[in-house]
């Protein structure tokens, strides 16, 4: 897929340079196994043992190396063809790259360190070159404690384009800013001087054709299903979110991100679309344009994006349920405004409940995220976040641990409140009530908001025309309960 050139200037689409081609070596573009089904982003990584989205930010790189390079890439994806380590040095050696390219996770980065440290050891002489939130976080601790050969430091596209000069031959890394590295003599190197990517429209499309579109899915979402990234960056000052590479935001125009479904839906069929973007609707001018493109491009499939409760309203709304959006998923957070207060997340409860009733007016799904087990929080706040779930009629919710992660102001503001240790890995707090009375408090959450009347009579023709699906994902959360004891069902959590 060629990439767009198409600019807005009311997009914030600045010139982007575009690297020079090069000559070089094969790229394998790794999602490396795990034993259990898990994702990993560079803002998050999670337990997935119902759905499962397609590595893009690997097959970003790789559309850098296809488009950019005019050299092979391939992608292994571990997770989605459910590869132990063995099949997975069986499977490198056939493909016998010359380089190899892979995210960590942030829970389990110690195990994803010990699987490249395996790789290096058969494949002594091929380069690997780690990208992610945590290598960013800690790029010496990580090459003083693994046989990775490059970082990647922050937004990786055109920082791996011209690493990828290095690996060919054609520059010294010394003069590559946005990476770390070890020199001949064994001492590190950090180029960390980071600028973010002010035009995503000039990069190429992702590497789309290197997926096997039949592994992944989205829950209560036909298949064969996709995934766009629409946007990078989220301009909100919440305190404990990894965000998409920091706060600027910049945008596909409406043009680039159609161009991009049709392509999905031409080369895969697919019936169902997720846009990975942290806040979809942050610009809803943008979100409106597209979604006009998307109705007069006559591509039938149905849709979901993440959005904030204060950034959509009913105009918009409207065009997003004409063009197919089926569900869009909102961090919610919290019902109580002191917790909110806490995050720095400036939300009105007034105005988010008032637009998540609009998105049940026209007839959208919505599913909130809520976090659990703040130092500040009492019964009272929990009250308060189920009384705003039900309240606003959500029609799913996901619960989680608050986890303050390095790099953000919360995990400042904590600090000496925490336990945290990059390898081996621990990220817990000291207190070990606040652990047990978020598990005891998530139990009594999904049960307060699922198991009542009003949910199940308001709710009935979704959960039917899922039922099977519904069945299966139950199944799975008790195999995970009863597997692991003490387990969070949307937040992987390290096994004790």
């Amino acid at each position: 897929m060629k990439s767009s050139v198409l600019l807005k200037d009311e997009y914030n689409c600045a010139e982007t340079k575009q690297p020079e081609k090069a000559i070089g070596p094969s790229v394998l573009f790794l999602n490396l196994p795990h034993e259990q089904q898990i994702m990993r982003r560079y803002m998050c990584s999670s337990l997935a043992p119902n759905y499962l989205f397609p590595p893009q930010e690997l097959i970003a790189l790789a559309g850098i190396i296809k488009d950019f390079k005019k050299k092979e890439a391939f992608l292994l994806d571990c997770i989605a063809e459910k590869l132990d380590m063995e099949k997975t040095i069986k499977t490198i050696a056939k493909i016998s790259p010359g380089v190899i390219v892979t995210i960590c996770g942030f829970e389990i980065i110690e195990k994803d360190l010990e699987k490249i440290n395996v790789i290096k050891t058969i494949y002594p002489n091929t380069p690997v070159v780690l990208f992610g939130h945590y290598p960013t976080q800690f790029p010496s601790e990580i090459l003083e404690n693994s046989h990775v050969d490059y970082i990647i430091l922050g937004e990786p596209d055109l920082i791996f384009s011209e690493l990828y000069d290095v690996l060919a031959g054609l520059k010294p890394a010394d003069e590559v800013q946005g990476i770390a590295f070890r020199n001949k003599n064994g001492t590190i190197t950090l180029n960390s001087a980071i600028q973010r990517i002010t035009n995503p429209n000039k990069l190429p499309a992702p590497a789309y054709e290197l997926l096997k579109i039949e592994h992944y899915n989205e829950p209560f979402m036909p298949q064969p299903f996709g995934m766009i990234q629409s946007a990078r960056g989220c301009p909100y000052q919440c305190n404990y979110c990894v965000k998409s590479f920091g706060t600027k935001l910049t945008l596909l125009t409406p043009e680039r991100m159609m161009e991009e479904v049709a392509y999905l839906h031409e080369k895969f069929q697919i019936r169902s679309l997720r846009f990975i973007d942290d806040t979809f609707t942050a610009v809803p001018k943008r979100v409106i344009e597209f979604c006009k493109l998307l109705i007069e491009s006559n591509i039938k499939i149905q849709w979901t994006c993440l959005s904030r409760v204060d950034t959509i309203n009913d105009e918009m709304l409207k065009w997003m349920r004409k063009a197919g959006c089926k569900r869009i998923y909102f961090g919610v957070e919290s019902g109580s405004e002191k917790v909110l207060r806490y995050l720095n997340k400036e939300v009105d409860l007034n105005e988010a409940q008032r637009n998540l009733l609009l998105c049940r007016k026209n007839k959208i799904e919505t599913a909130g995220f809520f976090m659990l087990g703040y130092p500040i929080e009492d019964n009272e706040d929990l009250k308060k976040s189920i009384e705003f779930a039900k309240k606003s009629k959500l029609s799913f919710i996901a619960v989680a641990l608050i986890t303050p992660y390095p790099g953000t102001v919360l995990y400042a503001k904590l600090k000496d409140q925490i336990n945290f240790s990059l390898l081996p890995y621990k990220n817990e707090f000291k207190d070990p009530n606040i652990l047990d009375t978020y598990l005891k408090n998530e139990t009594f959450f999904f049960r307060k908001f699922y198991l009542r009347p009003m949910y199940l009579k308001d709710n009935f023709l979704v959960l039917m025309s899922n039922a099977p699906e519904l069945i299966k994902i139950f199944a799975s959360i008790l195999y995970f309960i009863l597997k692991n004891r003490k387990i969070h069902v949307f937040k992987y959590m390290r096994s004790k």
